[in-house]
Parts: C-alpha cells; sequence; structure tokens
C-alpha cells in the first residue's frame, strides 16, 4: 500500500510531492505536504545514481516515465545524462527527442522557474551550444546551491570547454568529493586527488566517480601496475557501473598496453567496448585513444582501425553536435590513408567549439528573461590551437612528420582548450614523440620523452620508445638501458602480445 501510494501518478500541472510528504501526509492535497526541489524520490535516486556514474536514468526512471509521461524533470535527466554520457549513438540522437518532450510538458503544465531554466539548458546542451548551456547551470547553481543535476552538468561542460573547477558543498558529498579528486588529478595535484578520492570511496565503496578519479592518478604518473590491480581487485563492483563500465575498461586496456598484453587489449576492444554497431561519440574516442595506443607501441590493430573508421564516419554524417575533442578523434581515423575512399574525409577544424559559432550570453539572458554571469568565456587561442591540431594530424596521417612536428609542437602547450582530460591529452604528446623520431628529429624526440618519463617514470612503453630515440642517436648503451628498464617495469614479461 505504502509503495503504490508513493508511485501513484500526481495530478496533472501539480509538482510532484517529496517522498516522505506522500508516505505519511494526509493525502496529495494536503497543504502540509510541501513540495520539495524537483519532487520525487524516484527523481533523487535517479539523480544519485547517475552523479555517481552507476546508474543510467533512461533505464533506472523508464518505468517512472512511462507510468508519469508529465515527469518534467524525469526527462530532463534522461536527457541530460543522455547527451553527456551516452553509450550508444542512440543515445545521443534520443537526448534530443527528450527536450522536444520536456518543451511540451512545460508548455502545459505548471512548472518552476529552475524547472524551465533546466529545459532551457538542456535544449542548449543537445544542439551542442555548451557554453550557452553552462550559462544557464552556473545560474541555477546561484539560485540553488544544492542543484546537484545543474552542478554535474556544469562540471561536465567544464571538462568539455577545458575549464576543470568546482566546488564540494552540496549533498551526495562522497560523489562531489569524486568530482573534485578528479579535478585536482586533472590540476597535477596527484596526492591531493587521491587522498580525496579514497576518502570518497571509504564514505561510499562502489563510488564509480572515485574509482575513476583513482584511475586518472595511477594513470598520468605511470602507474599501471597500481592501476590494474586495483581494477582487478573491485572488478565485482566496477563491473555493475552502468555508466563508466565501458571507460574504467578503457583504463584498464591502457594499463594492460604498458606490460605488452596486446591480445587482452584487442579482447577487451571487441567484447567490452565497441559493443555495438555505432557506439557513442564518447565510447569512439576511447577506443581511439586506445588504437593509437597499440600501433604506437609497434602493434598492429588494422581491424580495429577499419571498425573505428566505419564508426567515426556514422557518427560525424549524423546531425548530433560533437565536441572538438572527438572531432580531432574522428580525424585521427578518417584522415589516415588506409581508410577506404568510401569512409576517408577531410574534416574541418572548429572555429568555436561545438555549435559555439553563434554563441552569445545576451542571448541566453533573453530565453531566461533575466540577467546572467557566465565563467566559461571562449579561450583566444582556440581557433588557432584547432586548426593546428588538425592540420598536424593531417600531416601525420600523409607521413609528413616534420610537418606533424611543427603542428604538434604549437598544439602541445594549448591543448587543454580542446577539452578532454591530461590522460586523452597525452595523445599529442606521444604523436609529437613518433613524428620526430620516424622525421629522424632524434633530440627533439629525446627532450619531450625526457619531460614525460619525469612525469611517468615508471612507464614502461616510454622507457621503450627511449630506446628506439638512443638507437637512432647511436647510443647503443643508452638503448640497452632502456630496454632493461622497460623489461623490469614489466613490458614483454608476459610475453609478446600475451593475453
Amino acid at each position: 500500500m505504502l509503495v503504490a501510494r508513493a508511485l501513484r501518478k500526481p495530478v496533472v500541472g501539480r509538482r510532484h510531492l517529496s517522498f516522505f510528504g506522500r508516505l505519511f501526509g494526509d493525502d496529495e492535497g494536503s497543504p502540509a505536504a510541501a513540495p520539495t526541489t524537483f519532487g520525487s524520490s524516484e527523481y533523487h535516486l535517479a539523480l544519485l545514481g547517475y552523479v555517481a556514474q552507476t546508474m543510467h536514468p533512461q533505464h533506472s526512471l523508464a518505468a517512472i516515465v512511462e507510468k508519469d509521461t508529465d515527469f518534467l524533470m524525469g526527462h530532463v535527466l534522461i536527457g541530460a545524462s543522455q547527451y553527456l554520457s551516452p553509450h550508444t549513438h542512440a543515445d545521443s540522437v534520443h537526448a534530443s527527442s527528450r527536450v522536444a518532450t520536456a518543451k511540451a510538458i512545460a508548455a502545459r503544465v505548471e512548472t518552476s522557474t529552475l524547472e524551465k531554466w533546466h529545459v532551457h539548458a538542456l535544449d542548449y546542451l543537445v544542439q551542442g551550444q555548451c557554453r550557452n548551456a553552462v550559462a544557464v547551470y552556473e545560474t541555477i547553481l546561484r539560485h540553488d546551491v544544492t542543484d546537484l543535476l545543474a552542478l554535474k552538468c556544469a562540471t561536465e561542460l567544464y571538462a568539455i570547454l577545458g575549464y576543470i573547477a568546482w566546488s564540494a558543498t552540496m549533498p551526495g558529498y562522497s560523489h562531489l568529493l569524486a568530482m573534485q579528486a578528479y579535478a585536482l588529478s586533472e590540476n597535477g595535484d596527484h596526492g591531493a586527488a587521491q587522498s580525496l578520492a579514497d576518502r570518497a570511496m571509504s564514505m561510499h565503496e562502489e563510488d564509480a566517480v572515485a574509482l575513476h578519479a583513482l584511475l586518472h592518478v595511477f594513470e598520468v604518473q605511470g602507474k599501471h601496475q597500481d592501476g590494474a590491480s586495483l581494477l582487478l581487485q573491485s572488478a565485482d563492483q566496477w563491473e555493475t557501473y552502468a555508466v563508466l563500465r565501458t571507460h574504467v575498461q578503457t583504463h584498464f586496456a591502457l594499463f594492460l598496453i604498458e606490460t605488452g598484453r596486446y591480445d587482452r587489449v584487442l579482447k577487451l576492444l571487441r567484447h567490452d567496448i565497441l559493443t555495438s554497431e555505432t557506439m557513442s561519440a564518447n565510447v569512439l574516442i576511447d577506443a581511439t585513444q586506445i588504437y593509437w595506443r597499440l600501433v604506437l607501441a609497434g602493434f598492429p590493430a588494422d581491424s580495429i582501425a577499419i571498425e573505428l573508421m566505419t564508426q567515426w564516419r556514422h557518427v560525424v554524417d549524423s546531425h548530433v553536435p560533437l565536441t572538438p575533442l572527438a572531432m580531432l578523434h574522428a580525424h585521427t581515423m578518417l584522415s589516415h590513408a588506409s581508410a577506404p575512399d568510401d569512409i576517408r574525409m577531410q574534416l574541418a577544424a572548429p572555429t568555436s567549439g561545438l555549435g559555439d559559432d553563434a554563441w552569445d550570453v545576451a542571448t541566453v539572458a533573453a530565453a531566461l528573461e533575466r540577467s546572467v554571469t557566465t565563467f566559461s568565456y571562449p579561450d583566444a587561442g582556440f581557433s588557432v590551437t584547432a586548426q593546428a591540431a588538425f592540420a598536424a594530424v593531417t600531416a601525420y596521417n600523409e607521413h609528413r612528420f616534420n610537418d606533424a612536428v611543427t603542428g604538434l609542437l604549437r598544439v602541445r602547450t594549448q591543448a587543454h582548450v580542446l577539452g578532454g582530460s591530461k590522460v586523452e591529452q597525452e595523445l599529442y604528446d606521444m604523436l609529437l614523440i613518433d613524428a620526430a623520431t620516424r622525421g629522424g628529429q632524434y633530440d627533439l624526440a629525446q627532450l619531450v620523452l625526457n619531460e614525460r618519463i619525469n612525469a611517468k617514470p615508471q612507464s614502461a612503453q616510454y622507457w621503450h620508445t627511449f630506446g628506439n630515440v638512443m638507437r637512432g642517436l647511436g647510443d647503443a648503451d643508452g638503448v640497452d638501458g632502456a630496454r632493461r628498464m622497460s623489461y623490469v617495469l614489466g613490458l614483454g614479461q608476459a610475453g609478446a602480445g600475451a593475453s
């Protein structure tokens, strides 16, 4: 009886009452049963599951929105999660239909100002207008600092826009600690990041965001053995993380590449990561990162290349706006010399990032009917950096390695404006080292490698690459020392291509 009453569909046009209000209130019309922000407990449970990255709202809220088709914030939460954390490309496409549904509900049902703003934010989001969307979320947070959905979406957008900064003063504290840990890791404070992530996991042992932050801490420091050990020990938990499971598999693959377990990595790609005919751009970014690291480690992955080219072409040809990071990763595959004629294409570098060519705070303010302040202005150097990155990738794929070196040198200090994490941005340095080596610029390759090894002294792959550079410089002792170091750190100990 209590459960049935708790799930009863509300009167059309009325805000959802709180969970306890519905359980213990006199009736649905009782003045004593005051509504809470965005109402139902089902919404809050689904929101916490999404913020923790353990549940997809489209699944956790499926029965609720089917029963209550006017559950506005349910549709908003599902739409935002489908756009920001899609698993398949269909999720990205369906996010647009959620906007249409939310707009229709808001037009006929009494809604609060904050709910209307969430609909505006989602509308901007699915159009790829990230700066407009984040301006709305920032406005929401100035009116309600406890709005966890606005904070989650804002932090995701800060990552896309290259602004990794957020606060940890809201309910769902362990999740916020985990997000802060990730931010600290991105800003190079790995000790503090690990401490916060450990604290978050001690408060909520199934906090996928905290696990993710720890994985980044280990990856950017080259602690692949610690990372792999953590994932093996906690496999029973993270394999149930609906939102982050595929991305966690990506980190596992990166750790395995360090020790030369390439066949195992291919199995992960085929059976655990590229699990659909067309994956989302987020998943394809991860898979593309793995592909390039396999290639740069000297392992052929031609079958994966064709799969990635095919999927990227399908995603690029669709109407879903792509982030600059996604566009650049797609470009690394679609401009590849081995791409079939019906797939190969040259993508143009974005000029403002996503759908923000028409970015205008005044337009957002007019839509919200109030003044708006935003802290997410575009970096002045975005266009130049994006053009240099795209040109460098094209040159690399066309084996014009000296041109690639010139372009990648221009990118490496400004890579953050293209978005993505430090792990993803590391690919630019890896391509730079390889291009310099192939172009005979061994001194430059050594300089960049010195930086990378200083940051990741336990990286077996970097030491192996260092041996290649020493060979180019004619330093036999350097080659021997680097090869020994890479072996001691685990590369080749399990045999070539061990699974």
